[in-house]
């Protein structure tokens, strides 16, 4: 039980106009080397699968499920892919070492202005653009020749979504879309190493992703059960009232 008693498990589109920020340890790139090939699709008890055909276009973010005392608001799961050649015999000295990524949040399409003027806010001063130019701190080795692995990043920080849901121009209908640049580091061991940026898009609502609120506690299980990571992204969810408190998932119990 976290936050507001919002339940946490363990752990396609639009034209894009970008500015991407800098951030991350990598200084290098060239094209086809080092990708991010998918957003990937969580499955039990938030394992983050590396099959190719597992992964997810856009997501969506109810702010209504966010936790204060969530980690995220919003995760992307990106599947990594080391392009580099491999070696014909001995040591992979093009294998990558992972260590960080970085995740530039820009809105896209039209957008009401109280939220214009948020993120114009956070862009212009240093000691907050962190809240939409994140930096997630990683490790793990990805092979050369085509090696994958997955990893579980801060999309969006729980500090910017509590923003967007003060401005109150966020209904229940997603009016609000945002694009996720995202962007790993790592190394070599010859050379730093940056992937090419990969652009997710999501759909921000108010309440959307709740299918269902009963009297808590209820005596059937739910049918939705949510986001295997994180109550508060891309799938429904049902929920009970506990007072005044929202509970996602409900308990359940015995008849």
């Amino acid at each position: 039980m976290i936050g507001f008693n919002v339940k946490s498990r363990p752990l396609v589109l639009l034209a894009l106009s970008i500015v991407g920020a800098g951030a991350g340890t990598g200084c290098g790139r060239i094209p086809g080397q080092f990708e991010i090939f998918n957003n990937q699709i969580p499955i039990a008890d938030c394992q983050i699968p590396t099959d190719q055909t597992v992964y997810r276009g856009e997501g969506r973010l109810d702010l209504s499920l966010v936790s204060a005392a969530a980690t995220s608001a919003y995760y992307v799961f990106p599947l990594i892919k080391n392009n580099l050649d491999a070696p014909t015999s001995g040591i992979d000295v093009n294998q990558i070492s992972l260590t960080d990524f970085a995740v530039d949040i820009t809105p896209i399409g039209s957008v009401m202005p109280q939220t214009q003027a948020l993120f114009d806010a956070l862009n212009a001063d240093q000691n907050e653009r962190w809240i939409i130019h994140t930096k997630s701190v990683w490790s793990g080795n990805v092979s050369s020749g085509g090696g994958l692995i997955s990893a579980k990043v801060n999309g969006v920080p729980v500090e910017l979504a509590n923003r967007l849901r003060a401005t109150q121009e966020v209904g229940l209908t997603p009016s609000l879309a945002l694009n996720l640049r995202v962007r790993a580091f790592g190394h070599t061991r010859s050379k730093d190493i940056e992937s090419d940026p990969f652009d997710f898009p999501v759909y921000v609502c108010d309440g959307c992703l709740v299918a269902s609120v009963q009297p808590c506690p209820v005596t059937v299980a739910p049918a939705n059960e949510g986001n295997a990571c994180n109550v508060a992204q891309d799938t429904p969810i049902d929920c009970c009232l506990d007072g005044n408190n929202l509970v996602c998932p409900p308990p359940v119990v015995a008849k």
